[in-house]
């Protein structure tokens, strides 16, 4: 009698979409189930066994069919029509001729279907818009037709327009701000390796391309040792306090005027995604209860930042472990397109969607969908590799950072000089004892040639005031005009300059200048002949609006004699 009950209430939920997920994704679960059952009632792990036995000979043809690709062609266009309904195709092409011909040329291009589909098809399943966007871009651009930049420029067809982005907002220009940045060789090395899946999470953000090109040019010139090694989002860590007090909208919510200012976590958040993104490399926002946070695309898979982990956290209404799944079974192209073409089944047929926060929901090739991706992973076995840098270097050229990093370092760039007019030029890089490390001090190669300092006093350490200090040889006494090359990302900020050890302090004032070089105003010192010490802190905090946190980068001093004595 149980094992008939069991048997009964096994058969209504053998291929239930619920059962598929749980227990269809693995024999070896099932088997664990029945060993439990043997022990304590041998009839209901028979009943269950009996439901495997019947479950088994129709999976395996299932996954006989997902294995193979000779439907690919049937089963992309059959999933768009699905997805966009041939209502909605209609609608769009009688619009225009052009509409028209546009929606022809998508269902007589298998490959393009295929590509659109295996990247989850354009955003609220607009087919129409993305062949428009994608159309114009191929016409313009001669790169966009092959390649990672042919892959940005699907990417961005497929994206549209990113959530919360103004409603001003240009797809075409999106691309063309990351084929520009590309042929200058900005972007990180793994950026040609992206798919086109990948690049719909590097193209999506919502700040404007303005904002986006300014992040990218202010960090090689700001703090380029975060460029060279390719951690962008380090900026948060150091330029962008924590405020409680949201500094930072107070000053306005520009990706600048929250690195001046600071803010809570949304702030962080926001400046970490555009870090990330401006030099390509994928992120995918995430939001946890009363918190916000991000992930972002490595070579060993993603991960997430600035949260409490994938488990706690969503974003657009898709749980943060569905998506994890999902970018884990990615790894693994050839199996994954077994998830693909199930997904694709399931549109064709209309099954309903799954709800991506809750698992086992949706139609009976959804849950395949899912169990496919899940099996997926518990396979484990290689994945694929991402070259390394160097390998990248070779296969599609050096990037900028590259080349800078590969610059030899000349003598004249740690070497203080004077020019027949008397004019003492220091580079930042040749303060005393350079060899060694100063707190809060860090040299390193700059984009525009030489070497660069960044000076950093930061929570919880900033009242230390560590100084750093240069050695000058003055062929003259007198008073001499010293400017300093700097790049500052806060409001105005004071730098104190002793000269000699002496007990009243110059003051020098640091403007914003928004992550590029400049020059300061120029401040009066007097140098005795032969030997000077210049020491350099940090000068006086007013309080505002980054909560103790002191930052700059300087590339060179120049002190020009006023008047001079023998």
């Amino acid at each position: 009698m149980a094992a008939y009950r069991a048997e009964t209430a096994c058969k209504p939920y053998l291929l239930s979409p619920t059962w598929v997920y749980h227990v269809g994704e693995s024999r070896a679960l099932a088997a664990r189930e029945i060993a439990r059952a043997r022990g304590s009632n041998k009839s209901y792990a028979d009943a269950l066994i009996r439901c495997q036995n019947a479950a088994t000979p129709i999976l395996d043809q299932i996954n006989g069919f997902l294995s193979r690709d000779n439907l690919d062609a049937v089963l992309v266009k059959a999933s768009i029509l699905g997805y966009a309904t041939p209502r909605g195709l209609a609608a769009f092409a009688q619009q225009s001729k052009s509409n028209e011909a546009l929606i022809h040329s998508l269902l007589a291009n298998p490959a393009l279907m295929k590509q659109m589909q295996s990247a989850d098809g354009p955003r609220n399943g607009n087919y129409g818009r993305a062949m428009q966007i994608y159309n114009t871009i191929e016409k313009s651009s001669p790169q966009a037709r092959h390649g990672i930049l042919q892959r940005v420029a699907l990417a961005v067809a497929l994206v549209q327009k990113p959530l919360r982005a103004t409603s001003a907002f240009n797809p075409v220009r999106r691309y063309y701000n990351y084929q520009q940045a590309y042929l200058k060789r900005q972007l990180d090395p793994v950026f040609p390796t992206l798919t086109t899946w990948q690049c719909q999470f590097v193209v999506n953000d919502s700040y404007p391309n303005r904002d986006i090109s300014w992040f990218r040019h202010m960090l090689m010139n700001y703090e380029p040792d975060y460029v060279f090694s390719g951690h962008y989002l380090n900026i948060v860590h150091t330029d962008v306090g924590y405020n409680a007090m949201h500094y930072g909208c107070v000053l306005g919510n520009k990706p600048s005027q929250l690195i001046a200012g600071g803010g809570e976590c949304g702030a962080r958040a926001w400046i970490g995604r555009l870090a990330e993104r401006a030099f390509g490399i994928p992120t995918w926002g995430v939001k946890q209860r009363g918190h916000a946070a991000l992930s972002i695309w490595t070579r060993n898979g993603w991960i997430t930042q600035f949260s409490a982990g994938w488990q706690w956290v969503w974003w657009n209404k898709r749980g943060g472990l569905n998506f994890y799944l999902e970018t884990q079974a990615r790894r693994y192209p050839r199996q994954f397109m077994k998830v693909l073409r199930a997904q694709w089944v399931a549109a064709a047929i209309g099954e309903q969607k799954p709800n991506p926060r809750v698992p086992g929901t949706g139609g009976f090739w959804y849950a395949l969908a899912m169990k496919e991706q899940r099996a997926i992973v518990a396979s484990g076995g290689p994945t694929l590799q991402v070259p390394t840098n160097a390998q990248l270097a070779r296969m599609y050229g050096p990037t900028q950072a590259q080349m800078v990093e590969m610059a030899p370092v000349s003598r004249t760039d740690l070497e203080v000089t004077t020019d027949s007019h008397g004019v003492i030029t220091i580079p930042a890089a040749a303060y005393d004892n350079h060899a060694r490390r100063v707190p809060g001090v860090t040299t390193m190669k700059s984009f525009s040639g030489g070497l660069q300092i960044y000076y950093h006093c930061g929570q919880p350490a900033w009242k230390k005031h560590h100084p750093f200090q240069y050695i000058v040889k003055a062929s003259r006494s007198g008073r001499y005009e010293m400017q300093a090359q700097i790049d500052s990302v806060k409001p105005t900020e004071h730098l104190n300059l002793l000269v000699n050890h002496r007990s009243a302090p110059v003051t020098i004032t640091i403007p914003w200048t928004n992550g590029m070089w400049q020059q300061t105003k120029p401040v009066e010192i007097t140098l005795i002949r032969g030997d000077n010490t210049l020491t350099f802190n940090r000068g006086q905090d007013t309080g505002f609006p980054a909560k103790g946190i002191f930052a700059l980068s300087i590339k060179t001093l120049v002190l020009t004699p006023r008047s001079v004595n023998q």
